[in-house]
């Protein structure tokens, strides 16, 4: 869990209405969803670990501009969390 920042849910949930609205919504399943994950080393195991906590857990990923990202979030308990690389995985 240590990847993972805890965000604000509201603006989380605003950010994803704006980006399915705009398109920039990626889909777990789709080629480029894959691709992106990979560029950017998203290993699901460590969503598996968080989900025992959350058992409502749910994926959002953001595919580009500035808010671009991996999410999960919890409806029931209002919380949401972001994906954070660290320095050395980005340089």
């Amino acid at each position: 869990m240590d990847r993972f920042k805890r965000i604000d849910y509201h603006w989380a949930r605003e950010t994803f209405r704006k980006a399915t609205d705009t398109g920039r919504r990626l889909t777990i399943g789709e080629m480029k969803t894959s691709q992106w994950l990979q560029k950017n080393q998203i290993n699901l195991d460590s969503v598996k670990e968080i989900s025992r906590d959350y058992p409502d857990l749910r994926i959002f990923i953001i595919g580009d501009g500035e808010t671009e990202g991996f999410y999960i979030y919890s409806e029931k308990k209002e919380t949401c969390f972001k994906f954070e690389a660290t320095l050395s995985e980005t340089q």
